[in-house]
């Protein structure tokens, strides 16, 4: 999930960090300033989320020279407001995109979404950055009949690929999240959590160490230009440039035409609790592992650092309002763990994340030289780090067709216009599956 560029008008949201559990217990964000006056670099990028810094710090050392510029700071979007899981593949399962994608290609396509976690986990331990990360695996529990279903097909799946996925049922699934609401789920070695907004600033961190420029506060108002000398024009100056890479994720704006109708900006929520007793604490998920259960409109659940529940999903809007999907994540968090006492919330946040038609991240080259990515649909942190990776080794002379993520047109999704209509129809009638299984 990539932070934002300038979503006034998309969103309407202030770019200030909005009040958050990871707002509140992060690292200390680099001290940055906005854009004065006209500066030159190799490659320009435009956010700075996972996608945007991880391409940075892999362009950095590969020797080139980047200005990371984003009108708020970094990890101010969905970067900084997730739930915080590292989770393995795409949203997609590995035999549904080997169809979408026959060949070579959908098998890259698969690998990449299977390697992702690692390449989070390499990256925290490579430069020392400071966001709780954890690698003990993470937990799908099936939420209906289907989710049954999905859950034996998906373990199979990747222990078809190579991967010791395992099957839980009764007692050791209990054993291991701490509620009874699932009889059988499955459990992914690869996956794990982080503090994201400490992870966002420990990669800016990184970054800067590294030589990268970081300008916050700084609107780029227009993209001009062609491949060896671009211009990204804004309010107090411009960057000259040969590459530009826009890695504004969910919170695209007008740069570049059809960007902003290619996907759908679908915002959910996150609830915390107040700090948990070490009893209630050491039941809910204690051997460190993450859970993301099978509803339509999933929950997912972990302990934060500092011994909170926190719950994320369970609903899904296009507006900037989350009241509604507030209640469901307290119900679900009530409905799993009030066999543990009273359950206090104290904290709930949102943001948006993109939403693709096939649900697939993508890569977009619509000139040379411009370069797009978006598309991580909920798997944010492992896949725009890994994109990162890629949208690198693609600027610094790698072939279309070397990239583990294919090259694609922008495609605006029919109707975008009506898309608030469209996310709300299509949650009730999620809503309507979780309750039918």
């Amino acid at each position: 999930m990539s932070s934002t560029h300038n979503q006034m008008t998309l969103v309407g949201e202030r770019l200030q960090m909005p009040q958050s559990l990871w707002a509140d217990t992060a690292i200390k964000a680099p001290s940055l300033k906005a854009l004065s006056g006209n500066v030159s670099c190799d490659v320009a990028i435009v956010g700075s989320g996972f996608t945007g810094l991880s391409t940075a710090i892999h362009l950095a050392e590969l020797g080139l020279d980047c200005v990371v510029v984003d009108a708020a700071e970094p990890g101010w979007g969905a970067s900084g407001r997730n739930n915080g899981q590292v989770i393995a593949g795409l949203k997609q399962d590995p035999d549904v995109v080997e169809k979408i994608w026959p060949g070579a290609m959908g098998e890259k396509l698969v690998r990449f979404g299977s390697q992702a976690p690692g390449k989070v986990f390499d990256l925290i331990q490579k430069h020392s950055i400071n966001c709780a990360g954890i690698n003990r695996g993470w937990i799908q529990p099936a939420y209906t009949r289907s989710g049954d279903a999905a859950v034996r097909h998906r373990c199979e799946a990747w222990r078809a690929r190579g991967i010791d996925a395992r099957l839980l049922e009764g007692q050791k699934l209990f054993d291991l999240l701490g509620t009874r609401k699932y009889h059988i789920g499955w459990i992914d070695p690869r996956g794990g959590s982080i503090q994201p907004l400490s992870y966002a600033r420990g990669l800016a961190h990184t970054a800067l160490r590294l030589g990268v420029r970081i300008h916050n506060r700084t609107s780029v108002q227009s993209i001009t230009g062609s491949a060896g000398n671009f211009v990204l024009k804004t309010a107090s100056g411009s960057v000259f440039t040969k590459s530009v890479i826009v890695a504004t994720g969910a919170y695209a704006e007008n740069l570049v035409p059809g960007l902003r109708t290619s996907f759908v900006p679908v915002r959910t929520a996150q609830v915390a609790t107040q700090v948990l007793p070490l009893d209630v604490r050491s039941a809910i998920l204690p051997k460190g592992n993450v859970a993301s259960d099978t509803r339509q409109l999933l929950t997912s659940f972990r302990l934060s650092p500092d011994g909170r529940l926190v719950m994320g999903g369970s609903g899904a809007t296009a507006g900037l309002d989350h009241s509604r999907i507030v209640p469901y994540l307290h119900r679900a968090g009530q409905e799993l763990f009030s066999h543990l006492g009273k359950i206090e919330w104290s904290y709930a946040w949102s943001g948006y994340f993109a939403v693709t038609t096939d649900h697939l991240p993508h890569v977009h080259e619509p000139r040379s030289g411009l370069h797009i990515a978006v598309g991580c649909n909920g798997r944010g942190i492992a896949i725009s780090t890994s994109m990162g990776i890629e949208l690198a080794n693609r600027v610094a002379g790698a072939q279309a067709s070397d990239l583990s993520i294919p090259v694609t047109s922008l495609r605006n999704v029919a109707f975008h216009r009506f898309r608030a209509l469209g996310v709300a129809a299509a949650t009730q009638y999620k809503r309507m599956q979780d309750r039918l299984g």
